[in-house]
């Protein structure tokens, strides 16, 4: 299946899936609307990914949180639509009627599926990205995707690591979109990781309100070759 690990500022809890692992005869965990939103997808391997990976979170968050599946319902917000589905955007969770709210995120590559969790009220949102090496590595993505100090920075780098490099940026720049809830309707372009806190316009930013680490995938047993971040942005 694949492993999990706690950070080490004792916050989200990732852990790392194999899709073709995940059981889909416990479908009846999902809530209607992600059962039929399934339904949108034409290639069967597509629907049986998004279920896998759907149901991946939801017992990942349980297990997080301490809960029974089955009493958790899904509340995706989607900041740029606000469409009445609420089974896209970022992810979160409440366990009953009354209980917190569990902030998460999933991305997958593949076969594989990175998940995250976390049950603290101070947390604003996580995002979590996993790509493979040469995902970000074609013509013409630093022109749209990449701002000018990450350009500049990664002409420092030495050529030969200079793929990797643009991955392993792009990772981070997805990971802090999908913690601000936005995804790519906010121009990664305008998102800059170069530094150890990412710049963002009209956000705050600084070392207590962001948190963006590179994942090892070792860790949590990936057994495939990638690349991985999370980023964590707090309330406040």
């Amino acid at each position: 299946m694949g492993g999990s690990s706690e950070t080490g500022y004792g916050k989200p809890v990732l852990a790392a899936v194999k899709l073709s692992d995940v059981d889909l005869g416990q479908l009846d965990f999902l809530d209607d609307a992600e059962r039929q939103m399934a339904g949108r997808f034409a290639s069967t391997m597509q629907r049986g990914r998004f279920l896998a990976g759907r149901m991946a979170l939801r017992l990942h968050v349980a297990e997080v949180a301490g809960v029974d599946p089955r009493s958790l319902h899904a509340d995706y917000v989607c900041r740029n639509c606000q469409g009445a589905d609420r089974v896209h955007g970022a992810p979160r969770y409440r366990a009953g009627a009354d209980g917190l709210w569990i902030r998460a995120s999933l991305s997958r590559s593949g076969d594989w599926c990175l998940l995250a969790a976390v049950v603290n009220e101070q947390v604003r949102g996580v995002g979590v990205d996993l790509e493979s090496f040469a995902s970000a590595n074609f013509e013409g993505f630093e022109v749209v995707a990449m701002t000018a100090r990450e350009r500049e920075y990664l002409q420092e780098v030495p050529a030969p690591q200079r793929a990797l490099c643009q991955t392993v940026l792009w990772t981070r720049k997805e990971a802090v979109l999908k913690a601000l809830g936005s995804g790519l309707a906010l121009d990664p372009s305008l998102v800059d990781v170069a530094g150890g806190v990412p710049l963002l316009p009209g956000w705050m930013s600084g070392p207590g309100r962001w948190v963006v680490e590179d994942v090892e995938l070792g860790l949590l047993g990936v057994a495939d070759d990638g690349v991985a971040a999370m980023a964590v942005v707090m309330n406040g």
